[in-house]
C-alpha cells in the first residue's frame, strides 16, 4: 500500500467543441496524447470553480468572525452557514438517529453555479442572522481589498438586485 492517499490519476482540462472533447492548453494536449489508444479510461466532468470567489468567501468568513463573538473560528462560521443554507449530508448516529451535518464547498464537491448560489445565500444569512443589518457592499469592498480580488465581467457574486461594491 502506498504511503500517500493522493490519487495518482492524471487530470486535464478539456472543452467541448462541436460535440468533441478538445484539450484546453498545451499541457492538456501532452497529457491527452499520453492516454493509450483504444483503452477505456475513467472520466469525471466538472466545470472549474472560481478560485478568486472561493478566496473572497474565505476572507469574508475571517472578517465576520473577527467582528462577532458568536464563532470561535472561521470554520465554525462556515459550518453554520452550510447548515443554514441546506448544504448538508445525512449521517446515522449509533442510536439510529439521522442527523444532518455540514457538507462541503470543496472544488470537487460543488460546481461553480452551485457555489455562486451558496455564496449569495451565505451573504444573506450573514446579513439577516449573524450580523443583522450589516452593509454587504461594505463587507464585500473590504473583503475584495484584503483578498486582492478583481471583478471579472462574468462574475456574479452579488445577490440579484444588489449593486456591486
Amino acid at each position: 500500500m502506498s504511503a500517500s492517499n493522493k490519487s495518482k490519476s492524471k487530470w486535464i482540462l478539456v472543452r467541448k467543441v462541436d460535440g468533441h472533447l478538445i484539450p484546453h492548453a498545451p499541457y492538456d494536449v501532452e497529457m491527452f496524447l499520453s492516454i493509450p489508444e483504444n483503452v477505456p479510461v475513467r472520466a469525471q466532468f466538472a466545470q472549474p470553480r472560481s478560485g478568486p470567489r472561493h478566496r473572497l468567501y474565505r476572507v469574508i468568513l475571517r472578517i465576520v468572525t473577527n467582528n462577532t463573538d458568536l464563532f470561535a473560528s472561521e470554520d465554525s462560521l462556515h459550518d453554520t452557514l452550510l447548515l443554514a443554507n441546506g448544504v448538508v449530508r445525512p449521517v446515522m448516529t449509533t442510536a439510529g438517529e439521522i442527523i444532518m451535518i455540514p457538507s462541503s464547498t470543496a472544488f470537487d464537491a460543488m460546481g461553480e453555479e452551485e457555489f455562486k448560489a451558496y455564496f449569495d445565500a451565505a451573504l444573506e444569512t450573514i446579513q439577516a442572522h449573524v450580523i443583522p443589518g450589516i452593509d454587504l457592499d461594505e463587507l464585500l469592498k473590504e473583503a475584495r481589498q484584503q483578498s486582492n480580488y478583481k471583478d471579472a465581467a462574468n462574475d456574479n457574486e452579488r445577490p440579484s438586485g444588489q449593486e456591486a461594491a
